[in-house]
């Protein structure tokens, strides 16, 4: 977890100094989330859907190589999504006020979920000992962590 948010630091830091302010950032995020919310929901859901069901057709016929390459690859990309939207939910906190989970967020938040999920399930279906537990529990407990973090701020101000 911790490369993926020192990536995600990275590009914070590298928006910083090309000039990018989060109230910039901010709006066109939300207006694209808010836009596309029925196609980000649907296509997000089924697209996990159609990964659990195609793990399951290869690791059927034996085609294990494919199964865990996809697999793979979806988990470890959602992991990073997953640690960008939790630094950008505490800059836009931090730096607006604004909480990013529930302003548009959400639908996101809900996509990535299944996706995460859904790989993790493609994993086991390679690997029935492959050791994914203490990373759906840590990334699972992210926006609880974060909203946590809300809240103590505010305590504090």
């Amino acid at each position: 977890m911790g490369r993926y948010f020192f990536i995600s630091g990275c590009a914070v830091a590298a928006l910083h100094f090309a000039g990018v302010t989060s109230a910039g950032m901010l709006d066109p995020m939300i207006a694209l989330l808010g836009a596309n919310r029925t196609a980000l929901l649907a296509g997000g859901l089924l697209g996990a859907l159609a990964l659990v069901c195609a793990s399951a057709l290869f690791g059927g016929i034996g085609f294990f190589n494919i199964l865990y390459v996809m697999a793979k690859g979806v988990f470890e990309l959602v992991q990073l999504l997953l640690c960008a939207m939790t630094v950008a939910a505490l800059v836009f906190w931090f730096d607006l006020g604004i909480n990013f989970w529930q302003e548009g967020g959400g639908p996101l938040t809900i996509v990535l979920y299944a996706w995460f999920y859904g790989a993790a399930i493609s994993l086991r279906v390679f690997d029935f000992n492959y050791p994914i537990r203490d990373t759906l529990i840590s990334f699972s407990a992210l926006p609880f962590v974060c909203m946590m973090m809300f809240w103590g701020s505010t305590l504090i101000r």
